[in-house]
């Protein structure tokens, strides 16, 4: 079994979070309700910008 980096788990962590708001995303999407669309889309806005933090970061 493999060990993983704290980076690594982070960037794992983070896709993760990605996948499952994209996911959450569509199904409201699908019922019309405004206020979870706007708020998942912050969350992805948030997680895209971890994400490109953990990778920038030196």
């Amino acid at each position: 079994m493999g060990s993983c980096s704290g980076r690594c788990a982070l960037i794992v962590l983070c896709t993760f979070q990605l996948v499952t708001a994209l996911e959450r995303q569509v199904f409201d999407f699908l019922g019309y309700q405004w206020v979870p669309i706007l708020a998942n889309f912050a969350h992805i806005v948030v997680i895209i910008l971890g994400l490109f933090g953990t990778i920038q970061y030196r």
